[in-house]
């Protein structure tokens, strides 16, 4: 009669010890997946802000707004280099 009832307490710690198993891979499976969204969301935003950089930065294009603007060139002595 002992035996029997270890052998319940072994099949239930079993299945315990399994779900638990399954329910921890469903949990990270569920981290990985929404970290992985997070992951394509904020690299797509740096592809956009890395364009839109480029684009302000873009030497032509300055060019272009000073000329639209009529800027002109700085002498040598008003430049101020900020470390």
């Amino acid at each position: 009669m002992y035996k029997s009832y270890v052998v319940i307490v072994l099949i239930v710690l079993g299945i315990f010890i399994y779900m638990w198993q399954q329910n921890t891979a469903i949990r990270l499976a569920y981290k990985v997946s929404n970290l992985e969204l997070e992951y394509d969301k904020i690299n797509s935003e740096n592809d956009s802000l890395r364009l839109k950089i480029n684009s302000i930065l873009a030497l032509e294009k300055m060019d272009k707004i000073a000329k639209e603007k009529n800027f002109s060139k700085p002498n040598e002595n008003s430049i101020i280099y900020i470390d």
